[in-house]
This record gives structure tokens, C-alpha cells and sequence, in this order.
């Protein structure tokens, strides 16, 4: 009996699309549900070698050798274009032990351009050797590597990677010869994130293309020797390691994060060590600057903090984002050593600031007192933030916990704001603080749609 209206169901339909849908469709699955899904149909087979163009090598939930999959698949399609190649969290047995060698040696051939190597963590193979057959691999733009070993780069290794732009090394222990080799040897390098790769003597920068150096400062001295295009320039933990940074050239340098009053600094001819403090050369091009400041074992703010800011903010003349943290947990007491009333203003609060962002807002005495001064001086400041968090009177069961709104309401009372300079100045009020990795993650389109969330209606 014929079926009366409504759709052929054994018709396929998808079949019928444009081979470039096709393709995307395939591309969005894992790599062993498109290796399945290829074998439906004729037409559909002869397109999975168009999958490989973006590699994908992830875990899935099922039990299948990753490691051999990945090795058959690049045996079968010997032809097959591949521009990317990402591994997710792979686990290399000791019968993989060749595979990755093999691998990279392959991806040379095919004209890869960007390459992601995330190894897994295990008890019996901590981390994981990248082999030497990635200097092979010289038509490479971009590379990322986590929990790894890098291979020793010599200066002649270094330059068969000459086109890398961008490289990204977490938790990947490389020594400190192979990435000065590395930045050298690179003459097009834009782009430089070096995290938890072990402890350094000096990290020395000497690249007329690198724009972009983020660190978490595992170094003893940063040493900016020849630095024409660097403009962002992120050591996360320099301020807790006590890093010694020299600048001799880096003209374009806009941000600066983080810097702390252990730091040594030496600019041209400013030098800031320990108490000793002078400002001759400055830094014009500096727009954005993130700051620590500690407390000392009672406490304290540690003397000399008021001092210490002010002549940093001489150093940038220019400044026009002031990023200021605090410990996030501590018993710093609301007596601070210090004075703001007799401090003269500077250029750059007087022409340029025009944000403030207070990363740990607790509501002591002295970060009110520098909130007053900066909001009572800064004729062009058009936002403040406040990013509260609960004192808990020195109790971990308040910790990290938002304040009232009564608390807050209180603190605007305490803050003086009908004082600010510029009258269009907003004030904003956050119920939490700033994550540590906000600089990292601010360009994020779903981290700055959702970063304003957590505002105080008050």
C-alpha cells in the first residue's frame, strides 16, 4: 500500500547537500565518529580525507587505541592536505613510543602549518619528549605544547622553525639555551607564552618582530635588551619571585603586568630597589599597568607602599589603565603606613588615567585613602571598580564570600565619590574579585558578555 503524502523517509536527504556541508558536518565530529559516519555512503567516503585538513586527535569515551587510530589514518591518506594538527590529552604507551616521531616526520611532508601537542599526565611517564622531528617541520606558523619535554634547539635547529609566529609552551620544561634559540632564530615571531617551564637565570629578549611576551615569570631577570615592536608584556607571578627586570629598548611597550615592590627595576636611567628609588628615564608608551601590593609578616602594607606607587605612576606618564591587587587573604591591618594627603599629583593622573580597577576590594582604611586620591584627582577618570570581598573579621567561613549590599552602601558613603574630579566618573561594585587570569582571558567573547553579571544593583 503506497504511503498517502508526508515525507520519503528512505530517501537521503543529506546526502544531497553540498559536498562543503558535508564536510562541515564530518569536521564536527569526533575523528572516530567521522571515520563511521564515512563509511554510509559512497559519496560520503571519498570526503573524509577532507576532515584531516583540521586534525583533531581527542579522547573519546571509547576504548579505541588513539595513538594507532592516528597512525592508520595518516598511512591510509598519504595525500591528504593537513593544515592543523591537535592532539587532546593523549596517552602515549610503551608501544607508542615511536608514534609521535613518526608523526611530526609525516606532518612535514603535508605542509602543517599549526600544531597543539597536549600530553597526559601519568605516574610512569611524567612527561612526555617531544622528539627532534619537530625542527623538520618548517612550513610551521603556530605551536602549542603542554606537559612536555622540548627537544634541546640549537641556533641552526631554532632556524628551520623561521616561520613560527606564535608559541605557546605550558608546563613544558624546555632549557634556557633552546628559547633564547628559539626567539633568535625566529625572525618573524609575534607571539611568546612561556608558563611553568621551569626555573631560569635570565630570560633575555632580543627580537625585532615579538609583540606579544606572556610569562608566569619563572625567571631570575628579565632582560629587554632589543625589544622595537614588543606591546604587551604579562609576568603573572613576577612580583612573588622577586624578578630583576631591565629594559634597554622596547619603545612600543603598552601593557605591563604584574609588577610588585620586590621586583628590582631598572629603566634607562630609573632604578627602583628596595628603598632606593629615582625617576629620569621614563616610559611614555606605557597605557595600561597592573600592580601588587603585599603586607608585611604583622600585616601591614609594607612601608613605603604610597611612595613606591606614586613614583611608578611618574615612570608612565601616560597611563590610562591602573590595575591594583592585594593579597586576597590575609590580616592586613587598617592602619597603613603611609600618607596620601601630602602627595603631589602626577602627569598621568592629572591628563590621562581614566580607569581604576581595585582587584581585591576589602574595605580597609588605606585602599579607601588611595581610592579617595585617585577619584579626587583624575579629571579624566570615567570608571572605578570595586571588586569586593568579604573581610570575614580574619574567618576562612566568610572568606571569598560577597558583601552585603548594606556593606557596600556603607563603603560609598566612606569613599567620598561626590569628591571625584570628573563628574561623569561611574563607580562600579563587583560580588567577587578579579579572577587571576583576566588579562589572559578579557578578549574572550563569552568572558566579557558575562563579566558585568556580577554587579551590585545598589
Amino acid at each position: 500500500m503506497a504511503t498517502i503524502g508526508g515525507p520519503d523517509l528512505s530517501h537521503d536527504r543529506i546526502s544531497n547537500l553540498p559536498e562543503s556541508i558535508l564536510v562541515t558536518i564530518l569536521s564536527s565530529l569526533r575523528m572516530d565518529e567521522a571515520a563511521r559516519c564515512s563509511i554510509l555512503s559512497s559519496r560520503w567516503r571519498h570526503l573524509f580525507p577532507s576532515t584531516l585538513l583540521d586534525f583533531e586527535a581527542s579522547p573519546s569515551s571509547r576504548r579505541i587505541n588513539l595513538v594507532k587510530a592516528v597512525t592508520s589514518i595518516l598511512a591510509a591518506y598519504p595525500d591528504a592536505p593537513i593544515r592543523s594538527f591537535r592532539t587532546g590529552s593523549l596517552y602515549f604507551g610503551p608501544e607508542d613510543k615511536a608514534a609521535l616521531d613518526g608523526w611530526l616526520q609525516d606532518l612535514s611532508n603535508r605542509g602543517i602549518e599549526e600544531i597543539f601537542l597536549c600530553f597526559k599526565y601519568t605516574e610512569e611517564d611524567k612527561r612526555r619528549r617531544i622528539p627532534k622531528s619537530l625542527f623538520s617541520c618548517s612550513s610551521l606558523k603556530r605551536l602549542d605544547a603542554s606537559n612536555g619535554v622540548f627537544p634541546r634547539a640549537t641556533e641552526a635547529a631554532a632556524a628551520s622553525l623561521a616561520r613560527l609566529k606564535e608559541i605557546n609552551l605550558s608546563d613544558v620544561k624546555i632549557c634556557e639555551d633552546s628559547l633564547h634559540s628559539l626567539i633568535s632564530q625566529c625572525p618573524v615571531l609575534e607571539s611568546l607564552t612561556v608558563n611553568f617551564m621551569g626555573k631560569f637565570d635570565r630570560l633575555h629578549l632580543r627580537s625585532r618582530s615579538l609583540r606579544v611576551l606572556s610569562s608566569t615569570g619563572n625567571f631570575e631577570e628579565l632582560f629587554i635588551d632589543d625589544a622595537p615592536n614588543l606591546e604587551y608584556l604579562l609576568g603573572r607571578f613576577m612580583h612573588q619571585r622577586k624578578v630583576h627586570i631591565k629594559v634597554v629598548h622596547a619603545p612600543k611597550l603598552e601593557f605591563l603586568a604584574c609588577l610588585g615592590m620586590s621586583n628590582t627595576i631598572d629603566i634607562g636611567e630609573t632604578s627602583f630597589k628596595e628603598e632606593l628609588i629615582h625617576v629620569k628615564t621614563l616610559m611614555p608608551s606605557i597605557k595600561t599597568l597592573s600592580i601588587k601590593l603585599s603586607h608585611d609578616e604583622k600585616g601591614y602594607m609594607e612601608e613605603g607602599y604610597v611612595e613606591w606607587l606614586m613614583q611608578l605612576l611618574k615612570l608612565c606618564p601616560c597611563l590610562e589603565t591602573l590595575y591594583i591587587k592585594s593579597s586576597s587573604w590575609s590580616r592586613a591591618c587598617d592602619t597603613a603606613s603611609g600618607s596620601w594627603e601630602t602627595q603631589r599629583s602626577v602627569p598621568c593622573i592629572d591628563n590621562h588615567l581614566q580607569k581604576v580597577v581595585i582587584e581585591v576590594y576589602r574595605g580597609h582604611e588605606w585602599q579607601r585613602d588611595m581610592a579617595k586620591f585617585l577619584h579626587g584627582r583624575s579629571r579624566f577618570l570615567k570608571t572605578m571598580e570595586f571588586h569586593c570581598m568579604d573581610d570575614g573579621s580574619g574567618t576562612r567561613e566568610c572568606f571569598g564570600k560577597p558583601p552585603s549590599e548594606e556593606w557596600v552602601r556603607e563603603q560609598k558613603e566612606l569613599l567620598c565619590l561626590d569628591s571625584r574630579a570628573a563628574r561623569d566618573t561611574r563607580f562600579l561594585f563587583f560580588k567577587r574579585q578579579l579572577v587571576d587570569n583576566h588579562h589572559e582571558v578579557c578578549h574572550d567573547e563569552r568572558y566579557q558578555r558575562d563579566y558585568y553579571r556580577d554587579m551590585y544593583d545598589v
